[in-house]
């Protein structure tokens, strides 16, 4: 379904990008997560006649996880993700295993405006000095385990609010990609769009050959 060299060609310079992000287990493990919930969404047998098979689906999942379909004509990771903010399911896990939690040098003083008590929870960022972190995190110290909801949720760092996507600078500019957790619904599902949009994109290709 997919021109095998361009497909391991943006594959191989995504994950060489990214590798720091997200480890190979976590990608393979998200794969596996997406594929079970793809195969239901769209069937191989629907489209067999097509030549379609289970290595086709694998393809896709492996290029929608670390491709911003952006980089195609299609929406970005942030277009996707804003349009469905009920795919976190608040389990919490971002809160509780997130670590260094980031905090960009611009947005220190707009989180000490409103939580003047946190110029004692911020310190430097051990990788990027000029930017910070909370001092305590895994699990972050604002984290309610309670009701597993964010004590300063209207002026936390924008990095919690992007989540599960991850802001990365590549070739001077910066782009989102995903951070590959398995155990994440809202990374799962973004993926799963991401997949079902160039199926589907693949698909109408197929047809119109």
């Amino acid at each position: 379904m997919i021109d095998k060299e361009l497909f391991w060609e943006l594959r191989q310079k995504a994950l060489e990008s990214e590798k720091i992000e997200n480890s190979l287990e976590d990608v393979e493990l998200l794969e596996k997560a997406v594929f079970k919930r793809l195969k239901k969404k769209r069937s191989i047998k629907k489209y067999k006649k097509l030549g379609v098979s289970k290595g086709d689906l694998n393809e896709i999942i492996e290029l929608a996880d670390v491709l911003s379909l952006d980089a195609i004509g299609g929406p970005s990771n942030m277009e996707i993700a804003d349009n469905h903010p009920e795919w976190c399911n608040n389990c919490g896990r971002c809160c509780k295993e997130s670590s260094p939690i980031f905090i960009h040098k611009d947005e220190v003083n707009i989180l000490l405006t409103f939580n003047s008590d946190l110029k004692d929870e911020i310190i430097p960022n051990v990788l990027y000095p000029e930017h910070y972190q909370f001092k305590e995190d895994k699990p972050c110290k604002f984290h309610n385990s309670d009701v597993n909801k964010c004590k300063i949720y209207d002026s936390r760092p924008q990095v919690c609010g992007n989540y599960p996507l991850m802001l990365v600078e590549r070739n001077g500019k910066g782009h989102n990609i995903v951070n590959l957790r398995y155990n994440c619904n809202y990374a799962v599902l973004l993926v799963l769009e991401k997949s079902m949009i160039l199926f589907d994109e693949a698909i109408k290709r197929l047809k119109d050959k």
